[in-house]
């Protein structure tokens, strides 16, 4: 069975220019409005942890605020990092599908947990 996470966002609520971090059991997860519906990413990038909800979004795509790494926000994959940068540890977001819960509001489903998301606000965005 799945695990279920209510956001208690309601999508008019939202700003679908803006991505909407938050915490959840699983670690942060961020909320971007991509070709008409909601998705949820892992909040901070795999590779420094910089806060990918204030990363600039283009073409289903966001791009690190710190590098510049870039991941697909239609699979999680790497894009692509600028010219001789080390890519090595380039990593892959975590996702959760997002559907509208009994009450109105976004929740999130894990049909496998995430591993290794790490960051939280509690913690300063390292955990």
């Amino acid at each position: 069975m799945p695990d279920v996470f209510d956001t208690g966002l309601r999508p008019e609520e939202l700003d679908p220019e803006r991505p909407q971090p938050f915490d959840t059991p699983w670690g942060s997860f961020s909320l971007f409005h991509v070709a008409g519906e909601w998705r949820a990413w892992q909040s901070f990038c795999p590779h420094m942890q910089a806060p990918l909800f204030g990363g600039s979004t283009c073409d289903e795509a966001v791009t690190c605020p710190w590098h510049q790494w870039r991941y697909s926000l239609a699979t999680g994959a790497f894009l692509g990092a600028p010219e001789g940068d080390d890519a090595t540890e380039r990593g892959r977001l975590a996702r959760a599908d997002v559907r509208l819960g009994p009450r109105g509001t976004l929740e999130l489903v894990f049909v496998e947990p995430p591993r290794n998301v790490r960051g939280g606000f509690r913690d300063g965005g390292l955990s």
